[in-house]
């Protein structure tokens, strides 16, 4: 019986012996060279994410560098230099500004930046300005101020902010970047910003990251020029790249020819235009998997060993186990659910099998519930559907009253028609109009073009009312396509001016406007009126809690107020900041609300974010 072909403790020997010890013995020189393989892979794979880190470091570091730089040019200082003329212009003069420049100026990018080794500026009628205050001992500035003007006679071929290649200054490798200085009103260019940049920044970036790593890095330019290397000497040299093609294919080659197996990893930024280079003996790296690969492989063998002496004994007692367990299934498939709660054997207190035996007994009590629920929940499901209709009815009830009022206003429009009542029949369009926007459109969110349409009718009502209004809608039709707003946000505010600024100080309504004005960060909507403003603590409460973003007080909490609150956080709570309302004027001549308004692409770019 234990040995018997259906029995489990058969099928486990055979599974072994069959599936196991002999694939282990066909298979073993073919997995042994798979795994070296993928040794190798694993280790070329982490060389290759070690360098990508690091270059990904470099160029924040000279994004970071690249940012730093822009502040500097705008300082009035630098466009005052750069306007200098040398023939019109004193001593005196010159003179101020370049200390201006050195003190102030150049000491903010030159603060905490010890790499850098001066910094320099030339415009275009030659005169330049230095700060070298942190190079050591005495420097020529003969032949920096002379390296300095042959990239200004060369500034037509060099980019608008560039890095050049190693230059050498009092003994001292730095690597050169220049920024072309652009006229603030021609946009031409008119001077050229140099920084002279030691390599220990660039030196202590590799290092952290590779020194533990790699034996040799290179940093290589797009003229395949060496700007990086710890040995001074390689500097300004020519890589040679062997087997480029494996560089452009797969940023890696292993040089297989020599004794020691060397790697070769290549990592390109496409933001400095700069390719690292990584070189490591191959060995280095894998020794110690490959020891472990072995170690492992052993002491596999040697567990199979012996968990083939103990599973004969251990699938006895499964086996029984399982065949009691089989006899209680097939009375719960019979519908007989009064089994006793019963566990075969001691052996199986607290393992797997164990709890395979409460989880049985508890689903067997489940089921029981499930039978009674499965009862109920068809009641429940009945009732519920019952109520989804009578949804459903609602539903189409408050459809109907306004396609009734839409009927019903068409009417009147066609009998104003028929009767030559042109002005019965624009009002009565317009007020259609309004309604079916204001009830039917379920966007929440619309633009400014289409609440645009939706105010126009409003104020074409207001224009029959008032004969002496004058209304005045200055907005691009193109660029109110692409600003979003609340829907309803101008009509709250346009009845204040009517309400709050005419008719409660006995006004009659002379003048609406809504004028939009492009930003480049937001698009603002002005909608002004002649009535007579509110009090200047009331403006400025408001203007507070627009600002802010928090309620009124109780105390101060009036229609009026609760109407603009109301529309700020509706705004607000849609877009976030920067976008709010502004009472920027609201005296006796007159009230002007400003709106912020986001454009659509800003706000499809947050969401990708």
């Amino acid at each position: 019986m234990f040995f018997s072909i259906g029995s489990i403790n058969f099928k486990l020997f055979f599974v072994i012996l069959v599936f196991v010890c002999i694939p282990l013995l066909i298979f073993g020189q073919l997995w042994y060279e798979k795994t070296t393989a993928a040794i190798e892979n694993n280790a070329v794979q982490y060389s290759q994410d070690l360098l990508k880190q690091t270059n990904e470091y470099l160029d924040f570091y000279m994004n970071d560098l690249q940012q730093a730089s822009v502040p500097l040019l705008s300082k009035p200082q630098v466009q005052s230099y750069l306007d200098l003329k040398k023939e019109t212009s004193s001593r005196y003069e010159r003179f101020i500004i370049s200390q201006r420049i050195q003190e102030d100026a150049f000491a903010g990018i030159l603060d905490g930046r010890s790499e850098i080794f001066g910094i320099s500026m030339i415009n275009e009628k030659g005169m330049q300005v230095h700060n070298y205050i942190k190079a050591d001992g005495y420097l020529n500035m003969k032949e920096i101020r002379e390296r300095n003007r042959e990239l200004w006679n060369d500034v037509e071929n060099l980019e608008a902010y560039q890095v050049l290649d190693i230059d050498v200054i009092h003994e001292t490798p730095v690597l050169t970047i220049v920024r072309k200085v652009f006229d603030e009103n021609t946009y031409d260019t008119s001077g050229l910003l140099i920084i002279n940049l030691r390599l220990d920044k660039i030196s202590d970036i590799v290092s952290e990251v590779t020194s533990s790593h790699f034996n040799d890095v290179w940093i290589v330019n797009d003229q395949d020029k060496i700007i990086y290397h710890p040995n001074p000497r390689e500097l300004g040299g020519t890589f040679s790249y062997e087997h480029k093609s494996s560089y452009h294919e797969n940023s890696f080659f292993i040089n297989r020819n020599e004794s020691l197996k060397t790697l070769r990893v290549y990592n390109h930024s496409s933001q400095t235009d700069w390719t690292m280079v990584a070189s490591v003996p191959l060995g280095n790296i894998i020794d110690s998997l490959t020891t472990l690969r072995s170690s492992t492989m052993w002491i596999g063998l040697l567990l199979i060993g012996v968990a083939l002496l103990f599973v004969g004994g251990f699938s006895f007692f499964l086996t029984h186990s399982l065949t009691h367990l089989q006899k209680l299934m097939k009375k719960v498939e019979s519908g007989n659910f009064n089994i006793q709660r019963k566990k075969p054997l001691p052996f199986y207190r607290d393992d797997e099998v164990s709890s395979l035996y409460d989880s049985f007994y508890q689903m067997t009590e489940k089921l029981k519930h499930l039978i009674q629920e499965v009862k109920h929940s068809k009641v429940v499901e009945k009732e519920l559907e019952l109520k989804n209709r009578e949804s459903e009815f609602q539903a189409m009830q408050s459809q109907i009253n306004p396609h009734f009022l839409y009927n019903t206003l068409e009417i009147i429009n066609s009998h104003a028609i028929i009767e030559n009542q042109p002005m019965i029949s624009k009002m009565t369009t317009s007020l259609a109009d309004m309604f079916r926007y204001n009830v039917s459109n379920s966007k929440k969110i619309v633009t400014l073009s289409e609440e645009l349409r939706q105010i126009r009718s409003y104020l074409e009502i207001q224009e029959e009312r008032f004969d002496d209004l004058t209304v005045s809608i200055q907005c691009e039709e193109e660029t109110a396509g692409h600003v979003l707003m609340p829907r309803l946000t101008l009509q709250p505010i346009i009845e204040n001016a009517f309400v709050h600024g005419y008719e409660e100080h006995e006004l009659n309504p002379e003048f609406i406007g809504i004028f939009g004005e492009k930003a480049p960060d937001y698009y603002k909507l002005s909608i002004v009126d002649h009535g007579k403003g509110m009090p200047a603590k009331t403006r400025k409460e408001l203007n507070d809690a627009f600002y802010y973003n928090h309620d009124l007080p109780d105390g101060n909490k009036t229609t009026k107020r609760i109407g603009l609150i109301n529309v700020h956080k509706r705004l607000h709570g849609n877009f976030g900041p920067p976008y709010r309302l502004k009472i920027k004027q609201s005296d006796d001549e007159g009230t002007i609300v400003e709106i912020l308004l986001p454009y659509a692409e800003h706000v499809q770019d947050e969401k990708e974010e």
